[in-house]
């Protein structure tokens, strides 16, 4: 064991011994204390990779987006809505724009959730509109795994009335 964790592992026998006379002893503080400032530089040098493997992870995203790609995603989130055959959503919240890279390339996206009922107990399911070559619609939880992810860029703007006015076209 070296002498480090040996060192961290004895912290509380060594302030418990320290403590108990009536006179603290600088001279038994002074290796916990060189031991404890050497395992936190150690631990922080540990994620100092982590931290720049991060900072690497950051995209560029566009300072604005296009109100063409933002009508892409709009008439490409209806289109799929009408093909899927089923019920048209009653409602439609959250649908915002945002920005994300996957494997080194940059992609827009529209996300929202939608309910396809008017009941009460009717659930709010996940939904996002990926502008790829084409376009992909994800509905559920994938939808909301790429909707939730940390590294998206979020443009202002609510555009749930307007999907819903696409729907009704």
């Amino acid at each position: 064991m070296s002498s480090l964790s040996s060192g961290v592992q004895n912290i509380p026998k060594v302030l418990l011994c320290t403590l108990r006379g009536p006179r603290i002893h600088i001279q038994r503080l002074l290796p916990l204390l060189r031991n404890t400032l050497t395992a936190l530089s150690l631990a922080t040098a540990a994620f100092a990779p982590i931290q720049a493997a991060a900072a690497e992870r950051k995209i560029d995203a566009p300072a604005g987006v296009d109100s063409k790609v933002v009508e892409f995603l709009l008439a490409s989130s209806a289109k799929d809505f009408k093909a899927s055959g089923g019920n048209l959503p009653a409602a439609i919240r959250a649908a915002r724009v945002g920005y994300f890279a996957e494997s080194g390339k940059g992609n827009f996206l529209l996300c929202g959730s939608f309910k396809s009922g008017h009941g009460p107990q009717e659930k709010w399911t996940h939904f996002a509109t990926i502008k790829t070559s084409d376009y992909e619609q994800w509905v559920g939880g994938a939808a909301k795994a790429y909707c939730e992810q940390r590294t998206i860029k979020w443009y202002p703007g609510d555009h749930s009335i307007t999907v819903m006015q696409r729907l009704k076209e």
